[in-house]
């Protein structure tokens, strides 16, 4: 049984504020890079699989750890067993996490796999935005240099409303252990902005934002 390989095709990283906000990099010699896969990841779609879509494209919300905090399907291949079979690959894939100067925190990442023409032609309907779920969020942080001897995660609520902006002031969910650090992470959070992936099949809505923050 011969299996045919899925080509990842787009990673979309952008949000609703300017990439230039993510770019700035803070001293101290730590990188400032975007949430990725961390090692090319094939999907295989076997012989008999039907699908009716063009593309499979997928949500993921990684934590600071680089864990898989959610996943959902944002377009699926028509075919319950390929989407099944995705999910559960990507649900165990390895993962880097954003990280602004020596701060690694939560993100969303968009996966777009290119799937084989449909074996039936249909007619292209648009996609309806579904009111049911949430599109997951991009963060774009300017972390202040500090004292690195301190380390830890902390967990701020950040409320946004539907065009992701703050709706009030983030709250200290999980400390650090370090009243200076979550002072930071406060600081940090208050300080973000904020958007939901494009391309997202999700409404966006108000709602309240875990933001993941790992000082190292």
């Amino acid at each position: 049984m011969k299996y045919r390989a899925l080509a990842l095709t787009s990673v979309l990283l952008s949000a609703l504020v300017p990439v230039a906000a993510h770019a700035h990099a803070s001293g101290g010699g730590c990188a400032t890079t975007a949430a990725k896969l961390a090692a090319p990841l094939q999907l295989s779609l076997p012989p008999e699989a039907k699908i009716t879509s063009k593309q499979l494209a997928v949500e993921v919300d990684i934590g600071s750890d680089g864990r898989v905090r959610a996943l959902q399907i944002d377009q699926s291949s028509g075919d319950p067993a390929v989407d099944l079979n995705a999910r559960q690959a990507l649900q165990g894939a390895s993962y880097d996490p954003p990280q602004a100067g020596c701060v690694v925190y939560s993100g969303g990442l968009h996966l777009i796999y290119e799937l084989p023409a449909p074996a039936a032609a249909q007619a292209p309907t648009p996609a309806a935005l579904d009111p049911h779920c949430t599109p997951y969020v991009l963060a774009f942080l300017t972390p202040d240099p500090r004292d690195r001897k301190r380390t830890g995660t902390a967990v701020v609520a950040v409320e946004l409303d539907a065009a992701g902006t703050q709706t009030a002031a983030p709250a200290l969910r999980k400390s650090t252990g370090s009243p200076a650090l979550d002072a930071a992470a406060l600081r940090i959070a208050r300080g973000g902005q904020y958007g939901f992936l494009r391309g997202s099949r999700c409404t966006p809505q108000p709602f309240t934002y875990n933001l993941e923050l790992t000082f190292q």
